[in-house]
């Protein structure tokens, strides 16, 4: 008997749909759709969140004044405003770190966890040197909470590396 090649998938939105998956080896069908149930929302509401009422205008213009925010956030607390990375990296760390240091000061100022000058040493002062987009990028999903553990060992900072892949 062959293997199916056409499975039904209960995405992670709910609805569930059968998936051709006749371009992956037959060992790996079972997989693929267990993966794609897990990850991936069906066509239909992909389509819907994709097609959202913004225009591009609008967009492009949202984002200008999210980066212009990022920027005077970054200038007060002393932080670099220029990182180090592509094109699509940097306004992409740009809002991971302002996500982050927000984040940190809700759940450590304002709980009374840390004082404001605890926060400026252990938090803003420790992360002025770390310009590397990817650093910010690679710490995105990190609890705001854990900041200053992750400010007090940021790792290989890529001083002096020798490869486009730094970035």
């Amino acid at each position: 008997m062959a293997i199916k090649t056409v499975w039904p998938v209960t995405y992670t939105c709910g609805h569930t749909e059968d998936r051709d998956l006749s371009d992956k080896p037959a060992g790996k069908r079972a997989a693929s759709a267990t993966w794609y149930g897990k990850h991936l929302v069906c066509g239909r509401c992909f389509r819907k969140d994709s097609s959202s009422s913004e225009s591009e205008k609008e967009r492009d213009e949202r984002r200008a004044a999210e980066a212009e925010e990022l920027r005077v956030e970054a200038e007060r607390d002393g932080l670099p405003t220029d990182l180090v990375g592509s094109d699509k990296q940097v306004p992409w760390a740009l809002r991971v770190r302002g996500d982050l240091i927000r984040g940190a000061y809700a759940a450590l100022v304002e709980t009374e966890q840390m004082s404001e000058a605890e926060f400026q040493v252990l938090v803003l002062e420790a992360a002025r040197p770390l310009d590397r987009a990817r650093w910010w990028i690679d710490n995105r999903d990190q609890d705001a909470a854990d900041l200053p553990e992750l400010l007090a060992d940021p790792g290989v900072l890529d001083v002096g590396a020798s490869t486009e892949n730094v970035a």
